[in-house]
């Protein structure tokens, strides 16, 4: 046991400072296993690093993730972009952003605080940007970018911010899932070498009061989106998606009449 406070202080912050599950266990925590995989990426080890998609439940703790991706970088000297569909959403990922500022202790000196933008001293280099996604954010340039809700954001408006990011720079987009459309159902469909990360809420134990509670009330459709992390549309299909899948084989060849 370390009785010195300074001392404690200090090993803590450097503690923190090098490992960003333990600021999040500092600001928040114990962070669920799929954050602590969210936070520990890195494309100095992993190539697909640079772009992240994690698909997440409902109250899933996604937008908690994001802020403490973005101060974790921001900590480092690093330019941060967080965008979302919203303005009020954008508002709440800052607010995000200063529980983990206001439990670092070695938060770098801040020249600059808004509802909406944390600047360090020059000397530091460190900044964050909150735009909702509607907003004209061309000419940033960012070492970090975090789309929040990314399922619902138009395709011009996301891939608008992605010529941002610096060469060694990464892209995270976290989604409760939408349509069978757009650039994140796409890219998570596809073949592509990027990190995908699901977070289903049935699969987090302090979420199971809420996900049995919308299990009652909801949809059988909304559950599994909001909750199971399926794309699935806003009413309910004639035939299921379950069934069309089963019923077909992609090895098998299409009749062909002559």
């Amino acid at each position: 046991m370390i009785e010195d406070k300074s001392l404690r202080s200090f090993l803590q912050g450097l503690t923190v400072s090098l490992d960003p599950v333990e600021r999040f266990r500092l600001a928040v925590g114990e962070p669920d296993p799929w954050q602590q995989t969210l936070l520990r990426t890195d494309p100095r080890l992993n190539e697909a690093d640079r772009m992240v998609l994690a698909l997440c439940g409902r109250q899933s703790g996604k937008s908690t993730s994001a802020g403490g991706l973005g101060y974790d970088d921001f900590s480092m000297g690093k330019t941060v972009i967080l965008t979302a569909p919203s303005l009020r959403q954008s508002t709440e990922l800052f607010r995000r952003i200063l529980e983990f500022k206001n439990t670092d202790p070695f938060c770098p000196p801040i020249v600059r605080q808004t509802q909406t933008e944390l600047e360090a001293h020059p000397s530091h280099g460190g900044r964050i940007i909150v735009v909702p996604a509607t907003d004209q954010a061309r000419g940033m340039t960012a070492d970090t970018i975090i789309a929040d809700e990314a399922c619902f954001l138009e395709d011009d408006a996301l891939t608008a911010f992605f010529p941002m990011r610096r060469e060694t720079g990464r892209i995270f987009l976290l989604s409760t899932p939408n349509l069978r459309e757009g650039f994140f159902y796409d890219t998570w469909t596809s073949n592509k070498q990027v990190r995908r990360i699901t977070a289903r809420s049935i699969d987090i134990p302090r979420r199971a009061a809420q996900v049995a509670f919308d299990k009652a009330t909801m949809s059988d459709t909304t559950f599994r989106r909001e909750h199971l992390c399926e794309f699935v549309g806003g009413g309910t299909p004639l035939i299921s998606w379950e069934t069309l899948d089963k019923t077909s084989n992609p090895n098998v060849n299409a009749l062909e009449l002559t």
